[in-house]
């Protein structure tokens, strides 16, 4: 089979089985899956460190995504999978750099968004005001209407427009490049690249995906807050306790749900057999297969069964 690298076409009802793929590989191994939401829960700590915390956790959150995609993988071929396995992006040396180079990405893109907003935001107010404020929660809390007050006449949909953009820019490249450097051991830029590509070409699919996802979240959300209400009401500062710990669970459960939709849909556009696609030299785009049927498909340009 040819490792020469291609980027195959997906429907908008491929995106929704990404998910719905993702949550069978879920169900397949429970046990394994709460060992390792275990372990997230061990590393999320990190953000308690004063400073560091949130940048070091966002810094290694490519290379423990490899580890989740690296477990899932297993599953998929009807293997068992091991909760150590969730440390296999910082194993080998080469791979680890990289991941690492991946995760700097991600930083300088939230710092970017975050710019983009404030640099918007700059000249209809008054941003030294507003930091004051957010960093005294009393204030806050004594007088919130000062913080609506800050905002009144300002445009603020532009900024969180352009701050959506960059965000959504940096993780579409990241998106592919994850597993394309972690399983195919690609270079950086070229793996930053196609993944951007494959996020394009598969716009439709894309937005079957993040429907579904917005569904999920809106269902998960409801349950949630009716779910903890209840608690509150029935136990009182106890289960404010147990809504925060459903809270972590939840979101436990999302972040492996979406590590395993991200193989899924990983698998289905990237397909070159089982030694992976050789990155493409000088980023050629001769590669890309999107107008050809998928083997194995009867259901017309795009589509594979997975």
């Amino acid at each position: 089979m040819s490792t020469e690298p291609r980027i195959l076409r997906a429907d908008f009802a491929d995106g929704v089985r990404w998910l719905t793929g993702g949550a069978d590989l879920l169900a397949r191994d429970g046990g394994l899956m709460m060992r390792v939401a275990a372990w997230l829960v061990v590393i999320t700590l990190l953000q308690a460190v004063p400073v560091i915390g949130v940048p070091l956790l966002v810094l290694i959150s490519p290379a423990l995504t490899a580890g989740m995609l690296g477990i899932f993988r297993r599953l998929d071929e009807g293997a068992a999978g091991r909760p150590d396995q969730l440390f296999d992006g910082f194993r080998e040396a080469r791979v680890r750099s990289r991941l690492l180079v991946l995760g700097g990405f991600l930083l300088l893109g939230v710092l970017g968004a975050v710019m983009t907003l404030g640099a918007w935001l700059a000249p209809q107010m008054d941003l030294q005001a507003l930091s004051a404020l957010m960093n005294d929660p009393q204030a806050m809390e004594s007088d919130p209407d000062r913080l609506f007050a800050l905002f009144e006449g300002v445009n603020l949909f532009g900024g969180l427009a352009l701050g959506a953009v960059v965000i959504g820019l940096v993780l579409g490249g990241l998106y592919f490049a994850v597993p394309l450097v972690f399983f195919w051991n690609w270079p950086v830029m070229a793996a930053l690249l196609w993944s951007l590509r494959a996020v394009l070409v598969n716009w439709r699919a894309f937005l079957g995906f993040a429907l579904v996802v917005l569904g999920l979240f809106f269902a998960l959300g409801f349950v949630f807050l009716l779910t903890a209400g209840l608690l509150a009401l029935a136990f009182g500062p106890a289960g404010d306790f147990v809504g925060q710990l459903l809270s972590v669970l939840v979101s436990l459960f999302v972040q492996l749900l979406m590590a395993a939709a991200q193989w899924r849909a990983f698998r289905q556009l990237f397909p070159a057999g089982s030694d992976g696609g050789q990155p493409p030299s000088g980023g050629g785009s001769s590669g890309t297969g999107g107008d050809e049927p998928v083997p194995g498909s009867d259901e017309g340009p795009g589509r594979v069964e997975v």
